[in-house]
């Protein structure tokens, strides 16, 4: 059973499912669903993976793409009948599916729901939406009751919330072997151990001293950048604090404070001005993927 077939098993009366399924079949809607829902999924995930807090971007993000998308389906619907159902149905899965993430922040529902509502509203200005039809449809108005009814079992649980805890240690996402990138580092001479560069991700100890050739740290800023934009590295915030801790020059003297993410800021603003240490380390990258 996919996602769509979860959520509409779990909300909607047995002799509904059937007649919804077969309407999404009929107007290929049913992919749309699963696929936003999913994509949803995944980003709250990461979200929570990544910063522990309310990922208001991604909802909101997700809810104007599916309202977009479905829209461009809904309006090639020829029976006026069929084209209301296949509406009311959507805007109560959609809503199940909002609640059901409201469950995992309770504290944040009115923020969820007026920058899911802003979004839509925005949406809906810009594509030349009815954007009252759309309120009617969510019933917005009504969320207060239905967050205190409705579980959201199914979605809510295949989320699972992560405990705030300080940043000590970075971790290899396993996208390529980490041998990849040392190999690499070691090659260039920007490292002075493999083994020690790789202990930055298997929980270090406090004695940790991983050693960086200074002449490379613009290097080093841009490439943990980098590393985490494209997913080799998690967490994605606090990572350059991570790197600031443990990393030493090879005469041992420690990073300044915050140097990485300032140096790292000034590559990205002035790209043109660090074009060979942009070029280095998109090599290293180009190699290891």
């Amino acid at each position: 059973m996919n996602l769509l077939e979860e959520i509409i098993d779990e909300h909607f009366l047995s002799s509904d499912k059937e007649e919804l399924l077969l309407l999404f079949n009929k107007y290929d809607i049913q992919n749309i669903i699963s696929k936003s829902a999913l994509q949803l999924r995944n980003q709250l995930q990461s979200a929570l993976v990544s910063n522990n807090g309310v990922p208001l971007t991604a909802i909101t993000t997700t809810s104007s793409n599916f309202l977009i998308t479905v829209n461009n389906q809904i309006v090639k619907i020829p029976n006026p009948e069929e084209k209301l159902q296949v509406q009311q149905a959507i805007a109560q899965i959609g809503l199940r599916i909002l609640l059901s993430i409201i469950k995992l922040f309770p504290e944040e529902a009115t923020d969820i729901f007026d920058s899911v509502k802003q979004s839509l509203e925005i949406t809906s200005e810009i594509f030349g939406y009815n954007y009252k039809d759309i309120d009617d449809l969510l019933m917005f108005d009504e969320f207060t009751e239905l967050t205190k009814t409705l579980t959201g079992i199914k979605f809510a649980n295949e989320i699972q919330k992560v405990k705030t805890k300080n940043v000590d240690s970075l971790i290899w996402t396993k996208k390529v072997p980490l041998g990849y990138l040392t190999t690499e580092l070691k090659k260039r001479k920007w490292i002075k151990s493999q083994n020690e560069f790789s202990k930055l991700f298997n929980n270090p100890s406090a004695k940790l001293k991983v050693h960086w050739d200074i002449k490379f740290k613009y290097e080093l800023a841009h490439l943990l950048l980098r590393l985490k934009d494209e997913d080799f590295i998690r967490p994605r915030k606090g990572f350059f604090k991570v790197a600031e801790k443990y990393i030493v020059d090879f005469s041992e003297h420690e990073l300044t404070k915050n140097s990485l993410k300032k140096i790292s800021s000034k590559i990205s603003n002035e790209p043109s001005e660090y074009i060979n240490i942009i070029k280095k380390v998109d090599e290293i990258l180009k190699v290891i993927t």
